[in-house]
């Protein structure tokens, strides 16, 4: 059905003009004030014989050419505000009388003028008159028309000027519209890159990607560690061959200066401790997180190497090794009654570790426990539930005396009267320093049955000791240790799970 307009005294329907030119049809607009001039201006009431409905138009021979807007995909829109102004009954009005020029208005005054001099002044000859009246007319002549050339080039130099100014603000809007799409664009697709941009604020993705509780304690850390903006305070794993690269990119500067004004690297900072922490805590393969980034396996796997060994040497100058007045400060209920002289509970944990190639090393990391080659290290706590002491990492066949005399622990500063808890493993009353005795459970000896006393002795200690197997499971729900750990890594990756522990929730409610 061929769409008609409404505009008494327009007979033409359908899409095209005459001239084969295109015609769109418009629906009034929804503003009612703009609404009503639509109204007005088309010389119509609404009432029985007209009625605004969806299929009501008014088609664009209406319309002038300065109502339109071009948008960016090329289609002709209408104006905010454009009415419709063009119609059959618009008369231009007729034309007015022009002004006097200058010259009409020089000779008519001159002649005014020289009527009243002559009626005063004795006549002058008349040859003479003409002659002087002559050139005059011919100089005001040549003024007049200079004038009017002038007068002519200003108003079409200031015509182009208004056309070149009204399509410099055309493009100015077309640009400014281009330029908005373009930024909503860039955040969308910000939005749906694997950055760390993406997850401010939401505790519980940056709960589930890197272990810690909340946003502010993730940007705390960062912060603690200050790496740099450009990460210059790191000391990143590059070879001599990507040192020259660098160099290249810095347009011949020495290599002291690119290590002073940090290497440029596609991930920030702050993404790299991001993908470090997605490694430690979800286990992301490198070649998974090469995928997330959006950067190569080899770029993973340094930045992840130089990362450790980095918070290695920020996190481990931290004194995790609480005073007896702290411990005190922080101790549990249960401990206060009974054992409020413990300073420490250790117990130690293994982690599975790949098969060495050597036989003679192979034998000594089998673990007879977990049936595997392992290594073992040793872990304490604080009455709070803090891990307090991690130690290195030894062959998984070691003995629990063994490491904690290797370990370094008995060495710490201890006072008269602290006592250390552990489980029965742990025999070392003849190494403890002077005055710091064991609370371990106590041994079935040569009768069947354990006295009662010993019973509830076993229990109590028990449900003490149990704090210390929980803060080895926060330790080892560091998805990492789920797959193969290289050997050379593994010191410093479980110290550095042990130390970011503490900065999440507490296990015991003080």
């Amino acid at each position: 059905m061929p769409m008609s307009c409404c505009v008494p005294q327009c007979t033409k329907k359908g899409y095209l003009d005459a001239n084969g030119s295109k015609v769109s049809h418009f629906t009034f607009p929804d503003d009612q004030v703009l609404r009503k001039k639509w109204i007005h201006a088309i010389r119509r009431d609404v009432g029985t014989h007209f009625q605004l409905k969806k299929w009501t138009k008014v088609c664009s021979r209406h319309f002038r050419e300065y109502d339109f807007i071009k948008t960016l995909s090329g289609r002709r829109e209408l104006g905010k505000n454009a009415v419709p102004s063009l119609f059959s009954w618009t008369r231009t009005s007729p034309r007015k009388r022009k002004a006097p020029t200058i010259r009409e208005q020089f000779v008519e005054t001159r002649r005014v003028l020289l009527s009243e001099t002559q009626t005063n002044e004795e006549p002058v000859e008349r040859g003479n008159a003409s002659e002087n009246e002559e050139d005059e007319t011919n100089e005001i002549e040549g003024i007049t028309k200079q004038d009017v050339a002038t007068q002519t080039n200003e108003i079409r130099s200031k015509d182009d000027s208004a056309d070149s100014d009204k399509e410099m603000n055309s493009q100015l809007i077309d640009l400014k519209t281009e330029l908005e799409r373009a930024n909503r664009r860039i955040e969308s697709l910000q939005q749906q890159m694997f950055t760390v941009d993406r997850f401010r604020g939401d505790d519980s993705s940056i709960k589930f990607y890197t272990g810690f509780p909340n946003w502010d304690t993730f940007n705390a850390v960062f912060k603690y560690l200050n790496p740099g903006n450009e990460g210059q305070n790191i000391s990143y794993r590059v070879s001599k061959l990507n040192v020259n690269v660098s160099a290249a990119v810095y347009e011949g500067e020495n290599e002291e200066a690119i290590r002073e004004k940090g290497r440029p690297r596609y991930l920030r900072p702050i993404d790299e401790f991001f993908a470090v922490m997605c490694r430690l805590r979800q286990g992301f393969a490198e070649e998974h997180l090469a995928h997330l980034f959006q950067v190569s396996v080899s770029t993973v796997s340094r930045i992840f190497i130089t990362w450790i060994n980095f918070m290695y040497l920020k996190l481990g100058q931290i004194n995790i090794w609480p005073t007896r007045e702290v411990v005190n400060e922080t101790m549990p209920e249960d401990f206060k009654h009974k054992y409020s002289s413990t300073r420490v509970i250790i117990d130690c944990t293994e982690v599975r570790c790949q098969m060495p190639s050597s036989l003679h090393l192979n034998g000594e990391l089998f673990s007879n426990y977990k049936h595997h080659t392992t290594l073992k290290g040793l872990i304490g706590i604080s009455l709070g539930g803090a891990i307090t002491f991690i130690s290195q990492l030894y062959t998984g066949s070691i003995s629990d005396r063994e490491i904690v005399v290797r370990s370094g622990l008995l060495d710490l500063p201890f006072q008269e009267k602290d006592s250390i808890m552990a489980d029965k493993g742990f025999t070392l009353q003849d190494l403890l320093p002077l005055g710091v005795s064991l609370n371990i459970p106590p041994f079935l000896g040569s009768s069947a049955q354990m006295p009662a006393q010993d019973v509830v002795h076993t229990q109590e200690i028990c449900c003490l000791r149990i704090h210390v197997e929980r803060a080895i499971n926060k330790i080892k729900k560091f998805h990492i240790w789920d797959g193969v750990v290289p050997l050379h890594q593994f010191g410093v990756v479980i110290q550095m799970c042990a130390i970011l522990c503490n900065a999440q929730s507490n296990i015991i409610s003080i």
